[in-house]
């Protein structure tokens, strides 16, 4: 009880120091002018932060310029002071404050410094990242949104990027921006870019019947964002002309592989010349197609002038190599 007594004492004896101002303090030759208005940095601030000390006794000057006040608001934010606010906040420490002249406004404002870092300066941080890490020329950036501004405190700033889930062309890419302070870190923003990749791909230039061959009069090559499709499409004519398409094909269609097959060169019933390799010898007999097939597939056909069936693999037209 006595020792609270004994602050609010102090706090009241402060108050009055501050709010007037005896000739005893003139003598002393220091005074402390509060600023109106005040910036500060740091996390804390001190009275020499928000007020002018003069005076002839320049090591009491320096001890009273490092009266930490409090914390220093968000950057951008501030904080209304009173001369009895002020009071409390000297009165917590034990500070010599006596024989002081104090020159205090009413009311005083301390704003903490700031600078802002634009989401659209994060923004375009994050899409040159994308545009040196992606392959290909004919890519297009699309931001999904843009984030929030970033109030931060002044100094130079540096930035770590980071894709979390890597490059995606199905759904938006997250880029992770880091923001360092005097190389430490001190906040962080993510943003959302939708990339699409475009490519000449194949598709059918008039309707294609099935088991009808892909020839240069029925496919063009169009610009598709082929991040959006499922692979297997063909960038290349030679990897798709002269194969056959297993189902009908409508104007515009991508053509993949998951439509091709390759054109059937033996059909069943065809009369085949059966070839064997052994020890680097090579005999040859006539035989029959069992079955049709394409270029290196398997199927049976039998040897004319033994009966047998065996299997043997596609060579051409006409030839099929024995499996033995």
């Amino acid at each position: 009880m006595k020792n609270k007594l004994y602050r609010l004492t102090m706090v009241i004896l402060c108050v009055a120091g501050i709010l007037f101002t005896g000739g005893n303090a003139r003598a002393q030759g220091l005074t402390i002018a509060v600023a109106p208005e005040s910036q500060v940095t740091g996390q804390f601030f001190t009275l020499g932060d928000i007020a002018r000390i003069s005076g002839d006794d320049a090591g009491r000057i320096a001890s009273l310029e490092q009266i930490r006040l409090g914390r220093t608001p968000a950057p951008g934010q501030s904080i209304l002071f009173s001369a009895e606010l002020l009071a409390i906040r000297l009165n917590t420490g034990s500070h010599d404050l006596t024989g002081l002249t104090w020159q205090v406004p009413p009311q005083f404002r301390v704003t903490a410094l700031s600078q802002v870092i634009t989401g659209e300066r994060l923004t375009g941080l994050a899409a040159q990242y994308l545009r040196e890490h992606l392959t290909g020329s004919d890519v297009e950036l699309l931001p999904v949104g843009q984030p929030q501004d970033l109030v931060v405190p002044p100094g130079a700033v540096g930035f770590t990027i980071e894709l979390p889930y890597g490059l995606k062309y199905n759904a938006p890419t997250t880029v992770h921006i880091g923001l360092n302070l005097a190389g430490q870190p001190y906040t962080a923003a993510r943003v959302r870019i939708d990339i699409k990749r475009y490519e000449q791909v194949a598709v059918a230039s008039r309707a294609i019947a099935p088991r009808d061959l892909i020839t240069a009069d029925n496919i063009i090559f169009e610009r598709r964002d082929t991040g959006r499709m499922p692979p297997g499409y063909f960038t290349d004519p030679d990897q798709v002309l002269g194969l056959a398409v297993k189902r009908q094909l409508s104007p515009g269609t991508a053509i993949s592989e998951s439509v091709l097959v390759k054109p059937l060169l033996i059909k069943r019933g065809q009369t085949v010349r059966i070839v064997a390799q052994t020890g680097g010898i090579e005999v040859s007999a006539p035989g029959v197609a069992l079955q049709s097939g394409s270029e290196g597939q398997s199927i049976r056909v039998q040897n004319t002038t033994s009966r047998k069936v065996i299997t043997a693999r596609i060579m051409d037209e006409t030839t099929v190599l024995a499996q033995i």
